[in-house]
């Protein structure tokens, strides 16, 4: 693979990232004004449902593109075709089971959800529910030639591909909306962009080489594929847990404007973790480096390094969104969804410190020493859906927000903070002593938020806009003078710049 390959993949990638959060923020609104809360909400819900159905895949999506790099590099081209074989064989199995646990969910909507649904409701809820499994069931078998596809590194195409589909499936929607076409056609020309994507992708992976062949299947591998899975599939059965299940029971206990309000708070989270995610995603070979290096010191250094770039950005957001995120929601799609802020609130404060200790998980699967964390997330997941269901009927929406959020403290926050310390051996107390400094100035940063509020009341788009603007520059001040150390004043574009004025 070339360097511009990477490079221009890379970017593409990072592009689809804003881009993504652009269009959450300007297609949310245009949802609820043309469709409405209750379309919206059935939407969330059905895709909470795929979610499940979709982990039937056990991981092996990764397992197979581990197999097939693995193949081709040591010249196996015939196991490499023969492999192809066996995964399609074993995803159109895994598809056949989607598509009995699909009906049986389908045949028992009504059932599930009827007493808080209108018939109207549970009418598109099914219709819906069709049309997306239809995409789910057909992604198994049709996975394998994406896969194939990067495993030869072709990453100018794939996410090509997905940023244009990403963007033009809801130009299409908005299309639909506006020109009065209701959810089922907007759900269908999701369909077609996702089928016309799977198009692509066989003809472009049988045009690189990719060939199949049913025989001479090597039944010993099996086992090591499926235990090479096991923890990929239970960390994504455990995301679908905590991000996935909550819309369900809304929907089962409210109904569908409840999970349309859960989904309008979840909104930002997914932004929030999305932001943090870009600083650690490419250290992993580096930490594998250190570790076989047997540089624990350094290991240290970078947990800490990269927890505090984390912090600085994480920190305007989080802080931000307590101060104006509930002229932002009102502004942004009305006063009928403050309590989404609530909702925000209760997940987005807990997740900051995963987020910025998330370069943790990638020091604990080089040194392999995850497995302890899967486990403990597992049952912390268990522990969050009992709650939901209880505080759900006490509190209604927020409650499964409440649970999510108690559910982090617990798990995500000291049982792992301990786990870091006595078993990892990161330094946690010395990252903690640096959070915990540059949070001063933050806290000093609101106290200035909190003056701004109190003197710009009235909650318009330009007074919304010179609240956060000077936030920020306070924000980023005080930061800037009591928070940064020089590593990170070094890596801020602003200082760079002012080092050239200066020569």
């Amino acid at each position: 693979m070339g360097k511009s390959e990477l490079k221009i993949g890379t970017a593409l990638s990072m592009l689809t990232i804003v881009m993504s959060s652009l269009i959450q923020i300007i297609y949310t609104p245009l949802y609820m004004k043309y469709l409405g809360p209750a379309d919206y909400g059935i939407n969330s819900l059905v895709q909470s449902i795929m979610g499940y159905i979709s982990i039937l895949n056990l991981g092996l999506g990764n397992t197979m593109l581990r197999y097939t790099v693995r193949y081709r590099a040591e010249g196996k081209l015939e196991e490499e075709k023969s492999l192809n074989g066996m995964f399609l064989l074993i995803f159109s199995i895994l598809m056949i089971l989607a598509i009995g646990i699909g009906s049986y969910i389908y045949f028992n909507i009504e059932t599930f959800f009827g007493e808080r649904f209108a018939v109207e409701e549970l009418n598109k809820t099914k219709m819906v529910f069709i049309i997306l499994s239809l995409n789910v069931v057909l992604s198994f078998p049709l996975s394998i030639f994406s896969t194939n596809i990067t495993s030869r590194e072709k990453f100018i195409y794939q996410r090509g591909i997905k940023l244009l589909t990403m963007m033009l499936n809801p130009i299409v929607g908005a299309i639909l909306m506006i020109n009065g076409f209701g959810l089922i056609s907007v759900t269908l020309s999701t369909l077609f962009f996702a089928l016309t994507s799977y198009f692509f992708d066989i003809l472009y992976a049988i045009k690189l080489g990719m060939r199949i062949k049913f025989s001479k299947f090597d039944s010993s591998i099996l086992k090591e594929i499926f235990t090479y899975s096991f923890f990929i599939f239970l960390n994504v059965l455990i995301d679908q847990i905590y991000w996935g299940t909550d819309r369900v029971i809304i929907g089962r206990y409210i109904g569908v404007t409840g999970v349309a309000v859960y989904s309008i708070g979840a909104i930002f989270n997914t932004l929030y973790t999305g932001f943090a995610s870009a600083i650690a995603g490419v250290l992993f070979p580096r930490i594998n480096r250190l570790i076989v290096e047997g540089k624990h010191d350094e290991i240290d250094d970078l947990f800490l390094k990269v927890g505090r770039l984390q912090y600085i950005l994480l920190g305007l957001i989080s802080s931000g969104f307590i101060l104006f995120g509930k002229d932002f929601i009102t502004l942004w799609v009305g006063k009928d969804y403050i309590e989404a802020y609530r909702i925000a609130l209760w997940i987005m404060i807990p997740l900051t410190v995963p987020l910025i200790q998330s370069i943790g998980v990638s020091i604990m699967q080089a040194k392999n020493m995850h497995q302890f964390r899967s486990v403990v997330y597992l049952v912390i997941a268990f522990l969050n859906l009992g709650m939901s269901i209880f505080l759900v009927k006490k509190y209604g929406a927020i409650g499964c927000a409440i649970a999510t959020g108690i559910s982090f403290i617990l798990g995500q926050i000291i049982i792992m903070n301990i786990y870091y310390k006595v078993i990892v051996g990161l330094d946690i107390v010395n990252f903690w002593k640096n959070i915990l400094k540059m949070s001063f100035p933050i806290v000093i940063a609101m106290a200035f938020g909190i003056v701004l509020n109190r003197y710009l009341k009235e909650i318009s788009y330009l007074k919304f806009v010179i609240k956060t603007g000077l936030y920020t520059v306070v924000y980023s001040g005080l930061l800037w003078k009591l928070g940064l150390n020089e590593y990170e004043k070094s890596q801020i574009p602003i200082s760079k710049i002012f080092n050239k004025i200066k020569k």
